[in-house]
């Protein structure tokens, strides 16, 4: 389902009398007619469409809740990689960049109010954001924020705030807060929290009012790491790992998108954030919840939405990585048996009819049907060094192939511009570049096992604000130069120095390692910025 981002700009000038234009606004609007039918679901220009979205926080990978403008942008476009086409702004009205670019992007926002019962603050929420076409919900609260002396009576109060001062946006109120639905519901849309596996029951006893998933899975893992250890803090990248009140990514949302009465979800959540370290705790100082971890780079677990978000593009990713040793061969994940053969668990994600997998000797382990919103899985694969392949066939015929490869020893740092941005960049406070140091082998492969320090030093027109590389056990401040890479990555932060113009040099090292140098242009012409 495609989303159309088209905006137009309204201007409204204030003249005096004599024909004098005294102030002028400019105000982009978007056009778009939807609803949310009890039976159909969300309905978008006609058209029943799933709301495929994630909940998330403010912060990104070594600048806290200080973040640049034009980042937001980076964000969502990094979830809309995977298929997202949904942001809950999770638990506070957003930056405005935020739906600035949500605006531009053609997201849709779930727009979240703190706390019942604070008339000022809903008030101001709507009064600020009532021109975004991206906003399609009003949301009262979340969770534990709802409960007041008198819950209902304030959410009643707080819910006749945008049917005043948004008459005509169409977007229903709604809450993050199972107490609140209901047939006796106050809001126009059930926000179903968790508990997927009421929704057939909750849905036939208020049949006539839509609901949602507010808040789904919390399904939790890290990237590049293939068995739970509290002590150092890491989450299986297998998908099999959530807490007591959550899914599994693959459970949750087959719940969403098997009943047509669904609007579809918010998953908790898409990036990670600083705090909330669930299962453990220190040295955890951030989630494990999201499915892009705090720097931005992709989880295993994002090639399950990419395949079954995006159904019109073949998929095909295959976990874990191919460099095992005894050393690091732990269970559930990997086993020695008798013959002190290592047995490695392998899955893939796909959403084509049938995966095969091919041992580096070319022998197969056979082909195996991909149900729906699933995996296939090979358990106990016997491990030597080489190419694990996946073959993924729909119909009879390949539509994707994967290899995994045992890698070299690291060997040197490659630095690039991560997902473009930086690319071009302007002499202004609002935009940063994001550099993606990779620890490679003599052939260029990225080194799965990798944790390598590796130093920023910066010169010219910009500075580095930040480092992070997405381990959530990772006690390096944010603000440090120098940072152990995370399965073979690390990210650095980079702000041009408003108003100058010229060249900002980046040279990366790693004791033992070739080093690596990137040149970034920065033009004093800025272009067509985000205002």
């Amino acid at each position: 389902m495609c989303i159309r981002d088209s905006l137009y700009t309204v201007r409204v000038g204030l003249h005096d009398g004599d024909g004098d234009r005294l102030d002028v606004v400019d105000t982009v609007i978007g056009i778009r007619q939807f609803s949310f039918d009890p039976d159909q679901g969300f309905v978008l220009n006609g058209i029943p469409t799933k709301i495929l979205g994630a909940a998330n926080h403010q912060d990104f990978g070594g600048l806290g809740v200080a973040v640049p403008r034009e980042l937001q942008r980076h964000r969502i476009q990094k979830l809309k990689d995977f298929g997202a086409n949904g942001w809950r702004t999770a638990h506070n009205p957003p930056d405005p960049a935020l739906l600035d670019a949500a605006d531009q992007l053609g997201l849709l926002v779930w727009d979240e109010n703190h706390r019942n019962g604070q008339d000022i603050e809903m008030e101001t929420l709507i009064l600020r954001d009532r021109n975004h076409p991206c906003v399609v919900i009003w949301s009262l609260c979340n969770e534990v924020l709802c409960n007041t002396n008198d819950t209902v009576t304030d959410a009643k109060r707080l819910k006749a705030i945008p049917k005043q001062l948004d008459p005509l946006g169409q977007r229903p109120v709604s809450a993050n807060n199972n107490g609140l639905n209901g047939n006796d519901t106050v809001l126009d849309l059930q926000g179903f929290d968790y508990a997927t596996s009421s929704y057939d029951s909750w849905h036939s006893r208020a049949p006539s009012i839509a609901a949602i998933s507010s808040e789904t899975s919390s399904a939790v893992s890290d990237r590049g790491e293939y068995d739970n250890n509290a002590t150092a803090g890491h989450v299986s990248g297998y998908d099999t790992n959530a807490p007591a009140w959550g899914q599994t990514a693959e459970v949750a949302w087959k719940a969403i998108m098997d009943r047509s009465f669904m609007s579809g979800g918010f998953t908790w959540t898409g990036w990670d954030y600083k705090g909330e370290p669930t299962p453990y705790a220190y040295p955890d100082i951030n989630s494990h919840f999201g499915i892009l971890d705090i720097a931005g780079f992709e989880k295993d677990r994002a090639h399950w939405y990419r395949a079954w978000w995006i159904r019109s593009s073949p998929e095909l990713h295959v976990l874990p990585h191919w460099n095992w040793t005894p050393d690091t061969c732990v269970a559930p994940a990997c086993t020695i048996d008798e013959h002190n053969t290592m047995l490695i668990d392998v899955w893939a994600f796909s959403n084509a009819d049938h995966v095969e997998l091919l041992l580096p000797n070319g022998s197969s382990l056979g082909s195996q049907i991909m149900q729906n919103y699933s995996h296939t899985e090979w358990k106990a694969v016997p491990f030597s060094p080489g190419n694990l392949t996946a073959i993924a066939t729909t119909a009879g015929k390949v539509v994707a192939v994967q290899t995994v490869t045992t890698t070299g020893p690291a060997a040197s740092l490659r630095a690039s511009v991560k997902d473009g941005v930086g690319t071009p960049l302007a002499a202004t406070e609002r935009e940063v570049a994001l550099i993606q140091v990779e620890i490679v082998d003599a052939a260029g492969s990225v080194v799965p096992t990798a944790s390598n320090r590796v130093s920023f030093a910066v010169s010219g027109p910009g500075s580095l604000i930040g480092t992070a590389n997405g381990d959530p056990a990772s006690l390096t401040p944010d603000k440090s130069a120098t940072r152990e890479g995370f399965h073979g990555r690390v990210l650095g932060v980079l702000l041009p120095t408003a108003g100058a113009g010229g060249v900002i040099e980046v040279v990366v090292t790693a004791e033992g390692l070739a080093s690596s140098t990137i040149r970034i242009p920065v033009s004093l012409d800025c272009g067509e910025l985000m205002l």
